[in-house]
């Protein structure tokens, strides 16, 4: 069980956590942000042919500090410790871990080799930003399992599930009609805090550019596709707009029929789009979009379109492609059919209408290249992103999975630069959270204890690897 920040703060106060020194501000919904502190070790590859860990190499690394005046500046490709600025004790019945934020594993995500789910993403793999220009994936965390959870619902219908600290770029309600859409960085936990309002909702997501899928070799004009799928789908006889009959003119010329190409490919015949379609280039999604609506839909005099089908999972296939084009689209259903409307050429948002609490599920998160940290997810393309250090190509992690109970002292932290240029690390900057977890009794054998030999027990500042003390020990 997460502790939540009431329970934090209670601890806190009880003096079963300690933090030292403490800010109030720093406390998150079910977290406590840290600080870096001015100590970092920096290593010398060069005064040792190679790491041996039996042996303690303690040249190794060199101990520097740093200033505001002076801070640390972290190179492309370098790897260095740190230290948290706080000191954090826990008792013998809590563990605590120093993470990021995360969404849960089944999270659908538009790759440029077709959709897989945040549990399949791996570093390498090339996402797409909220312009939806492609961005690489550039680390992934480990599946993190008994974070808080929460389900972020969209007007569109859109739900996602995420910890309570991951992190979203809503515009405020009440700057819907500035035309430089200002827009904030919030926690899930802060988002459901602030849901509404003036009788509205207050946080809204700006949908995401067109997609950037590779132009593809496709069986047969994706116009012409649209025109099949959508004249099959719902079109009564006869009803096809001039556009519509001067294709069918020019099929009948060449004798080409859009399902006979299908069928020489070996893809379906039938009215629903196959994939290589849904992930080809923007303008052959968007000559796809226009046989549709050509034949399955109609667009009116103020620009607004609805493609309509009887059949749910072709519906789904049009609010995609509708989505993956930046549009917009909601998914309603009519009766005994189902409407896909959108407003073509004009930039749309969606409204987060609910935050429900749910049971907590397996989260990871991963660190893109995009310079604004946002990649998209699910099938509607919504942008999320990573953390704030983490877009700028900086990743951290404690040196610990989990922090034991019985812990007392500072944190020592992995530093990576994965960026093209060098960051600069301010002492008392935010670093990362620590969240902390309720064992179901207390330790036997807590942190520090002398069956355990914790060669950690009471560190300060960024502390070197003491490995080789496990053969000195003869563990």
């Amino acid at each position: 069980m997460v502790l939540s920040d009431a329970t934090i703060a209670r601890y806190l106060a009880d003096g079963r956590i300690e933090i030292d020194p403490y800010d109030e501000a720093l406390l998150q919904p079910s977290s406590v942000d840290v600080r870096v502190d001015r100590l970092f070790r920096v290593f010398h590859n060069n005064r040792y042919p190679f790491i041996d860990v039996k042996v303690d190499q303690s040249e190794l690394t060199e101990l520097v500090e740093v200033d505001d005046a002076h801070p640390f500046v972290l190179h492309p490709g370098e790897f260095v410790l740190g230290s948290t600025l706080e000191r954090v004790r826990l008792p013998d019945d809590l563990v605590a871990r120093l993470e990021g934020k995360a969404l849960a594993l089944d999270t659908e995500v538009p790759t440029s080799e077709g959709w897989r789910t945040m549990a399949d993403v791996e570093p390498g793999d090339l996402v797409f930003d909220e312009l939806g220009f492609p961005c690489v994936v550039l680390n992934a965390t480990p599946p993190m399992a008994d974070r808080p959870c929460r389900e972020v619902v969209f007007s569109d219908g859109t739900t996602v599930v995420a910890d309570v600290d991951h992190l979203w770029r809503t515009v405020d309600a009440r700057r819907q009609t500035d035309p430089s859409r200002s827009s904030d960085v919030l926690t899930t936990g802060r988002i459901a805090e602030t849901l509404r309002h003036g009788g509205g909702y207050a946080h809204h997501v700006p949908s995401a550019g067109a997609v950037w899928y590779p132009e593809r070799e496709l069986p047969i004009d994706p116009y012409a596709l649209g025109v099949r799928v959508g004249d099959g789908a719902s079109t009564p006889a006869g009803a096809a707009c001039a556009g519509v009959a001067a294709w069918r003119t020019r099929r009948d010329e060449r004798e080409e029929s859009p399902r006979g190409a299908l069928r020489e490919r070996g893809l379906p015949g039938d009215e629903h789009i196959p994939g290589e379609y849904l992930r080809a280039s923007i303008e052959q999604r968007s000559e796809l979009l226009d046989g549709l609506t050509d034949t399955a839909g109609h667009v009116d005099e103020l620009g607004r379109c609805a493609l309509t089908t009887l059949e749910e999972p072709l519906a789904l296939q049009y609010a995609e492609l509708v989505a993956s084009l930046g549009f917009g689209p909601t998914l309603a259903r009519r009766g005994q059919s189902f409407e896909v409307r959108f407003t073509r050429g004009r930039p749309a948002s969606r409204a987060i209408t609910e935050v429900r609490e749910v049971e907590s599920v397996p989260v990871r998160c991963i660190e893109v290249s995009s310079a604004s940290g946002m990649f998209l997810v699910t099938r509607s393309f919504v942008p999320t992103h990573n953390s704030s250090l983490g877009r700028l190509g900086l990743l951290i992690h404690s040196t610990a999975g989990f922090i034991d109970p019985g812990w007392d002292g500072h944190v020592t932290l992995e530093l990576s630069n994965v960026a093209n240029l060098p960051i600069t690390i301010y002492p008392g900057m935010k670093i990362g959270q620590i969240s902390f977890m309720q064992m179901t009794e207390p330790a036997r054998t807590p942190y520090g204890s002398s069956e355990l030999g914790s060669k950690y027990k009471g560190q300060q500042g960024p502390t070197p690897s003491r490995y080789f003390k496990n053969f000195e020990s003869g563990e």
